[in-house]
């Protein structure tokens, strides 16, 4: 199914992450058994935090080596989820906030105690690194331009970037073609059955990254690197970038 034509089904993706929030708050970001609320022990909350910088360290380093200098100053994590990484990223910004929907997993970010400021709502700029990861790939396009271009407009002059979307999938994820008359309704099928999917399903959204880098560029970001990504045969990029100039429009 295109992304378009999902991006248009009308389903409340918002209400799967704040079931999942309150029922799987950690498989729902990392969806491995052990994170399943069944198995989960304290000493299986700590390995998945150190998932975190596990992570971020790599980003820190391709920033690094893209622009000269660490991500540091006042940063943003879209979609924060439990914290994992928005914890992470403090090892290297002076001030980090995380912004995530799911009152459940803010509930458990928060019960952290760390230096990170959780909130439910977009703050204010401007942020000197904005950071998201598996987290648009789970937004309906146009929704998730729209919030792109949000996140776009709060980065400093010199801030930097490290976001992470689905472009394309494999074969065997993608619907499979019909013929005849089914063929004729078939994404009329498909987005009724993504409608009618329980709440709290967990579901991947490709994104036209002509128009994704054409926000990026509008913001006046020109110094750019992209990273590969591979999720179970969904594949995207990690757009590393820098603002090196005022937004403009085309």
């Amino acid at each position: 199914m295109a992304a378009a034509d999902l991006a248009t089904a009308g389903r409340d993706t918002d209400a799967d992450w704040r079931q999942l929030g309150a029922t799987e708050p950690y498989w729902g970001v990392l969806s491995h058994p052990d994170f399943r609320t069944e198995n989960i022990t304290p000493e299986k909350v700590e390995e998945f935090y150190r998932s975190g910088p596990f992570h971020i360290g790599p980003i820190a380093e391709d920033l690094k080596a893209l622009t000269g200098a660490y991500p540091s100053g006042r940063a943003l994590d879209f979609g924060c989820g439990v914290g994992r990484l928005a914890e992470a990223m403090t090892a290297y910004a002076d001030q980090v906030t995380g912004l995530d929907i799911s009152p459940g997993m803010l509930a458990l970010a928060r019960a952290r105690g760390s230096k990170v400021t959780y909130v439910d709502t977009l703050p204010a700029g401007p942020f000197d690194w904005i950071n998201s990861f598996i987290v648009f790939q789970h937004i309906p396009p146009d929704r998730g331009l729209a919030i792109l271009k949000d996140l776009l407009d709060r980065l400093a002059l010199g801030g930097v970037i490290s976001l992470q979307l689905t472009a394309w999938r494999d074969e065997n994820r993608k619907w499979p073609e019909e013929t005849g008359l089914r063929k004729v309704f078939q994404k009329q099928r498909q987005v009724r059955w993504l409608l009618n999917l329980p709440v709290g399903h967990i579901h991947m959204y490709d994104y036209d990254l002509s128009r994704v880098l054409r926000l990026v560029n509008q913001a006046g970001i020109e110094e750019m690197k992209l990273v590969s990504t591979n999720h179970d045969g969904h594949h995207g990029v990690i757009i590393l970038g820098r603002k090196t100039a005022e937004p403009y429009q085309s």
